[in-house]
């Protein structure tokens, strides 16, 4: 019932601390990784913006460059209308002059006859693998025709396969091959067809190169790479940085994409950076202040706990006391009124007053201990102390006191052990209180016994019994002011809960040590150790 009750209590204070600390942490969090998400989206947009100026710029340049090439043939072609096409010396000397073009095809409208110009001993191979790509290009070549008959001359890029290792037309083996249509008109209006087949590697590293690194200034990395993107074929940067932001194909090269992204650390890896700190941040600040919450729920927790064992305490010293002061009172006026005739029995009920007053003065002492060492003014007079003789006087004046309950105490005093420097009745008052609290716990088990010995520079006193013993989870905490076992025997027998809290300040400020040794059902033995008095053993030896 009472921790049910302790339960309810806390449950408002739970709810409060969520809602003042953890809530607001985890909507921070989330209000961060949410600002990341809108900032990732924003940059992108940047990104995306900047690279399509970029790319249509740069395709816009590529194709000024393709046309002025186209232009030239288109003359050359016009004015070499009476020679073979395959020896035409302006052809072949453009090819040689334009790296970045490998060869020029010329084909009829009907695509029956393709003939490649090439400073290169492959035109065979070429001029084949150019008129497949051709003839399955004709409603794109169509269309060519007839956007030149409108006079409008576009350039169409196709892509013929790559040329086979070591057939070479001025490329590298293995390199992809790209072939920029267009259609010729002559005076007459005959229609013809003519083709720069580019060397795209050089084409975008000579031609292009320039353009791009002019774009990227010092703002930004520009990178342009093939289907494989293993490693750019152009790069404004280092080869290693390579990961770019936003990508777009390259209108003449289909098969090369452009990529951007900032020079140095790019925005999102800053913002990012930025998150992951303030995320780090965060995290830190939630784990202190989840700390803080558990802290203060600890401590309002111990507080209410606390609250609660002082509410037993009054009750039970209450109890306590109005239990002697009841027996002493009717025993009294039973004495008093003359009632009883017969001296054993008037000796008997003496007895039991002076046993309770004694009882009374017990609680009563350890109540005031109790207010002093708590206001701090509690005071032990040092002296030499011979610890078999403090035992002795204890068990005496206890005797009849353990004889009603039925005890027989064993007592086993070590022989010559030093004197210890102590307050002889502080002594006393811790003897006193374990041994009660042997007694008290004993159940059926009327066992009890009281050594004194040795233990290197130490001498000590045991107290064992039998009874029920306290489980290991409470070892530490029964001697905390106001504790007691909340369960079995324990929890029944009445107590205030201070006697083992003032043993433990009387061994502390003796400079010893309290050790417990407890098994439920089998009982306890508590040992309280105390320093010897080094300057009276060297006298006494």
């Amino acid at each position: 019932m009472a921790s049910q009750r302790r339960k309810s209590r806390l449950k408002p204070f739970i709810l409060f601390l969520l809602l003042i600390i953890v809530l607001p942490a985890i909507l921070y969090s989330g209000y961060e990784i949410n600002s990341l998400s809108a900032s990732e989206a924003l940059i992108a947009d940047i990104y995306r913006r900047q690279l399509d100026v970029v790319l249509y710029s740069l395709n816009q340049f590529a194709w000024d460059v393709a046309g002025g090439w186209a232009t030239t043939v288109g003359s050359f072609v016009g004015a070499g209308e009476d020679e073979d096409a395959r020896s035409h010396p302006a052809l072949r000397g453009f090819i040689r002059r334009t790296a970045a073009v490998r060869a020029v095809v010329l084909a009829d409208s009907s695509l029956a006859r393709i003939t490649v110009v090439a400073d290169s001993s492959a035109e065979r191979d070429l001029t084949l693998r150019t008129r497949s790509a051709l003839v399955a290009s004709g409603d794109r070549l169509g269309r060519l025709l007839r956007l030149r008959r409108e006079e409008y001359r576009r350039l169409e890029p196709l892509m013929i396969p790559e040329v086979s290792a070591g057939a070479g037309i001025g490329g590298n083996p293995g390199d992809s091959t790209a072939v920029l249509m267009f259609a010729l008109l002559d005076p007459a209006g005959a229609a013809s067809f003519a083709g720069l087949v580019l060397n795209d590697t050089v084409f975008i590293r000579s031609v292009l190169g320039p353009r791009v690194n002019e774009a990227a200034g010092s703002e930004f990395l520009l990178a342009v790479s093939g289907r494989d993107r293993s490693r750019p074929v152009f790069t404004t940067g280092a080869a290693s940085d390579t990961v770019m932001r936003q990508e777009r194909q390259l209108w003449i090269f289909p098969r090369y994409t452009l990529g951007i992204r900032l020079a140095g650390s790019s925005l999102d890896e800053i913002l990012r950076a930025r998150f992951e700190r303030n995320l780090i941040l965060i995290l830190v600040l939630d784990v202190l202040l989840l700390a803080g919450a558990w802290l203060l729920y600890r401590a309002f927790s111990r507080e209410l706990e606390l609250t609660r064992m002082k509410s037993d305490f009054v009750s039970t010293v209450s109890h306590e006391l109005r239990t002697p002061l009841a027996l002493i009172r009717m025993y009294a006026e039973t004495l008093d009124m003359g009632r009883i005739k017969d001296e054993v029995k008037k000796k008997e009920y003496l007895g039991t007053i002076v046993r309770e007053s004694e009882r009374l003065s017990r609680l009563v002492n350890n109540i005031l201990n109790f207010a002093r060492i708590e206001a701090g003014r509690k005071q032990y007079r040092m002296g030499p102390v011979d610890l078999n003789a403090v035992v002795g006087s204890v068990m005496n004046s206890y005797a009849d006191h353990l004889k009603e309950r039925g005890f027989s105490p064993v007592v086993s005093l070590a022989q010559d052990i030093p004197v210890v420097q102590a307050d002889e009745e502080a002594l006393s008052e811790a003897i006193i209180n374990v041994t009660d609290n042997a007694v008290k716990y004993s159940g059926e088990a009327r066992f009890l016994r009281v050594a004194t010995g040795r233990d290197g520079p130490n001498v000590f006193v045991e107290v064992e019994d039998h009874g029920v013993g306290i489980a290991p989870h409470h070892h530490r905490k029964i001697f905390d002011t106001f504790y007691r076992v909340s369960d079995g025997l324990a929890h029944n027998t009445k107590g205030s809960g201070l006697g083992l809290a003032l043993v433990r300040h009387i061994v502390d400020a003796h400079g010893g040590s309290i050790g417990l040794t407890s098994v439920p059902g089998s009982g306890s033995t508590f040992r309280l150790s105390f320093p010897i008095d080094r300057r009276q053993e060297g006298e006494q030896r």
